[in-house]
């Protein structure tokens, strides 16, 4: 009976995965786990064959499902089965040891029990692999090893039993028909004290024997012999050769599964496509009918009446700019980003115009310390970027603060990036930058510009550091602080598909710096 483990918090998702399993597998035993306490009870029974779990989980998510299972079971499979994960999320999956990842639709469930089936027979092809390893380690190590001397000038002195069956003899006259100097090295008293090398002996049924030879120069009563190991590592050379055509029919299987990808990705561009333009529609319906309401017929509604129009307007403005940065997260991670010149000095005033009303009514001193370099990133991430963070510097002050930005940039080497160092100001705080799934690949003496931009607003807690570059993690209220939630991790996304990284400093009450590494422009 096949036993599998069904992680999601969905009690309907779980009814469909079951039926949809069990369709494929008659004699199907399953698990349903719908809470922590649920997973940890069912992990440490240790008596299922799969894993299939859902990507957003109230207690956790899918990739800390998969960490769980695999650090205690790391041959187990484990299919990811979900509606809420993205490429980025696929690709970590992948590379911790996910074995299949599944988009959770109508049209996808039929690949569900496909994906089982292929993970189980992958299980048992590694555990029939491993035995067969096993099987011929122990054979090498009863393999008989050839011990023998000799003159420099190839004269077999001396050998056991086992070197001569290697060469194929019975005798040690009988050796006397083979060429050593031609079938090994000649060592001369100026060569190396040792040598290694492969040798092939043809053999009489046109076959070839592989022999390991590892010789050595030494002085045996003041005259130099060379004395010698022989192994016959024929079954290795054959293992080789069946490792080598794994290896192709793995090739194979990584092709299959980039194509599932991609196919992947074509179904998130056109999922985009149908937000961008399907969903907004009727969002722009009703924040146009409810402005004509209060616009047309305010004097006939009461105050609760255009109360409650005035929220609906709100809330589908604030649902429209949450879904274009949702697209502009979205298209940040799929977009290719050409590098080319940038001038900073120009970025930032090109974001500091479009924050032209913000800053007015926030009253805003920003300050530019000093002129700024010039980097290398994509123009409009960038500028997407600097927005984001000029602007969450402008917000996130205490009420009746005028806001105080200062904006200063500084050259960093790559050995120094892991140091978020004291900085312009000289003084020290708490600091973080988040890790990046996929560092990029520099010299250590890569040069970067760090730029920083430092506020004084309310700052930010330690233990929400990692939090704040996340999707949708807000720390205030909507009333308090209006956003979506999406604005650092936009900056993050979009810095380090520039080649650069992310972080800040900040203490509570005492305001933020947060700051970006981008490549410096080499004169």
């Amino acid at each position: 009976m096949l036993h599998i483990l069904i992680v999601d918090d969905n009690p309907t998702d779980r009814l469909l995965v079951k039926r949809e399993l069990q369709q494929e597998f008659p004699e199907l035993r399953v698990t349903e786990v719908a809470d922590r306490s649920e997973f940890l009870n069912a992990i440490a029974n240790n008596n299922f064959a799969l894993v299939v779990t859902d990507y957003q989980l109230r207690w956790s998510n899918g990739l800390e499902i998969l960490r769980d299972t695999k650090s205690r079971y790391p041959n187990c499979p484990v299919i990811m089965f979900t509606n809420s994960g993205n490429e980025e999320i696929a690709v970590t999956a992948m590379k911790a040891g996910l074995d299949d990842y599944i988009i959770k639709s109508p049209r996808h469930y039929i690949r569900l029990a496909v994906a089982v089936r292929g993970a189980l027979e992958r299980k048992a092809a590694q555990r029939r692999a491993a035995l067969l390893e096993n099987r011929l380690q122990l054979l090498l190590e009863r393999l008989n090893v050839g011990v023998f001397s000799s003159t420099l000038d190839g004269c077999l002195l001396e050998s056991n039993q086992a070197f001569l069956r290697l060469l194929g003899v019975s005798t040690l006259a009988e050796t006397q028909a083979v060429n050593l100097c031609e079938l090994f090295w000649k060592l001369s008293p100026t060569d190396s004290q040792s040598q290694v090398q492969e040798i092939i002996l043809p053999q009489a049924n046109s076959q070839s024997k592989y022999l390991l030879l590892t010789q050595y120069l030494n002085t045996n009563d003041d005259e130099a012999v060379i004395d010698g190991v022989v192994e016959d590592i024929t079954a290795l050379k054959q293992a080789e050769l069946a490792l080598h055509q794994l290896n192709e029919t793995l090739e194979l299987r990584v092709q299959e599964r980039t194509a599932e990808l991609e196919d992947v990705n074509s179904q998130l561009e056109a999922f985009a496509y149908s937000v961008s333009h399907d969903l907004r529609a009727p969002l722009r319906a009703i924040e146009a009918f409810a402005h004509i309401l209060l616009s047309n017929y305010a004097t006939a509604l009461d105050a609760n009446a255009q109360d409650y129009l005035g929220r609906i307007g709100r809330a589908a403005v604030l649902m429209n700019t949450l879904i274009e940065n949702l697209l502009d997260y979205s298209r940040l991670s799929r977009s290719k980003l050409p590098l080319e010149r940038v001038d900073l000095n120009a970025a930032i005033a090109k974001a500091l115009t479009q924050l032209e009303e913000e800053i007015r009514s926030k009253q805003a001193h920003i300050t530019i310390v000093v002129s700024l370099p010039i980097v290398l990133a994509h123009p409009d991430t960038l500028l997407q970027v600097l927005i984001n963070l000029l602007a969450n510097a402008i917000k996130f002050v205490a009420p009746g603060v005028q806001p105080q930005v200062r904006v200063w940039a500084e050259e960093v080497e790559e050995r120094e990036r892991g140091r978020v160092g004291e900085g312009e100001s000289g003084t020290e705080k708490n600091s973080y930058f988040p890790p990046s799934p996929h560092p990029p690949s520099f010299s250590p003496s890569s040069q970067f510009i760090r730029l920083w931009i430092e506020d004084n607003g309310i700052g930010i807690a330690q233990e929400y550091y990692e939090r704040i570059f996340g999707v949708f993690e807000r720390l205030h209220g909507e009333e308090t602080y209006p956003g979506t939630g999406i604005g650092l991790a936009i900056v993050r996304k979009g810095v380090e598909r520039m080649g650069g990284r992310v972080g800040v400093e900040s203490t509570v009450g005492q305001g933020s710096r947060f700051w970006i590494d981008l490549r410096k422009v080499r004169v």
